[in-house]
């Protein structure tokens, strides 16, 4: 039975290596890193996850960041009656039915020890899936890749420096141009040094705006990020910026959205009808409705704007 993994967990290489062996097209160099920036945007991909739903309703003794964390990283959580009361726990499960489902539930609890109870019978098995498996392979795929923007940002900000680069022939001439240079930064209003180590060819700057792409790379981050967004299903602008976008393509995006959040809803409520049914409890599932606030705040703006146009 699996646990509920911690954030040290996330960095699990030597698997992901013997799956991307087996899985792996050719060439087979070009792939992720698993470093503290891939990390990072797990964790933090795993807390917009969390932000999706409300679940209201539930008793004082449950623990609603162990819920949301147990239910998208391992995708299934099991509201039994215990010592304790009603809990949500962490689990695994065994068995199957003529469908291939699950038919067992099995706990294995620090607390509470080891527990075993029969879906739809003593125990709901609450999933995020159909598969039974949970959202860590969406959250990495783009941790990695958001990672390995802030790789490439990074080099192209060290690659940006502006550094005063001089050429000498030799020790002498290398001196000269460096006592000249010192004079130069010190406002001397005139500098006389010999002609071969003054000449002009021998000086000059890295082209360093040529070679900086940072704002290209932040844009592609900020691309990656509203991808990520429309997959879990947040209102989100995944369009490219322009002076005008059509109602089609606002609206594609719109049901992508839809279809992409319906499916996780479904498979949550159904848990949440079936544990309120079995326990007598009063949990209610709801969308947040943050990101549709602003996203018509956002059709405003773009309405008043389009009225401005108009008129000037």
């Amino acid at each position: 039975m699996s646990r509920l993994p911690m954030i040290g967990d996330f960095n699990s290489a030597p698997a992901e290596d013997l799956r991307r062996e087996f899985y792996s097209t050719r060439p087979q160099d070009v792939d992720g890193v698993y470093n503290r920036s891939v990390m990072y945007y797990q964790v933090r991909l795993l807390r917009v996850l969390s932000s999706l739903f409300e679940l209201s309703g539930a008793p004082d003794t449950w623990d609603m960041d162990y819920f949301w964390t147990t239910l998208y990283s391992q995708g299934r959580v099991a509201i039994v009656d215990t010592a304790m009361g009603i809990l949500p726990l962490e689990c695994g499960f065994s068995g199957q039915n003529v469908f291939r489902h699950p038919t067992r539930i099995v706990i294995a609890n620090p607390v509470l020890g080891n527990l075993e109870r029969t879906i739809d019978e003593d125990g709901v098995l609450l999933k995020l899936q159909y598969t039974y498996s949970g959202a860590m392979p969406i959250i990495t795929r783009y941790a990695v890749m958001l990672a390995m923007c802030d790789s490439s940002l990074a080099v192209t900000l060290m690659n940006s420096k502006v550094t005063f680069i001089g050429l000498a022939s030799d020790k002498q001439q290398a001196q000269t141009m460096q006592r000249m240079y010192d004079q130069i930064s010190q406002g001397k209003p005139a500098v006389f040094v010999n002609k071969d180590a003054g000449n002009p060819a021998n000086f000059f700057f890295n082209r360093a705006k040529e070679n900086f792409v940072g704002e290209e790379v932040l844009q592609v981050k900020r691309s990656i990020m509203n991808e990520f967004l429309t997959c879990i299903g947040i209102n989100n602008a995944n369009t490219d910026k322009r002076e005008r976008l059509n109602t089609d393509e606002v609206n594609t995006n719109n049901s992508e959205i839809g279809i992409n959040l319906q499916d996780w809803e479904d498979n949550i409520r159904e848990g949440v009808d079936k544990a309120n049914a079995m326990f007598g409890l009063s949990l209610s599932l709801r969308k947040r409705e943050w990101q549709q606030d602003q996203t018509d705040g956002e059709e405003e703006a773009d309405d008043e704007s389009d009225e401005s146009d108009t008129v000037s």
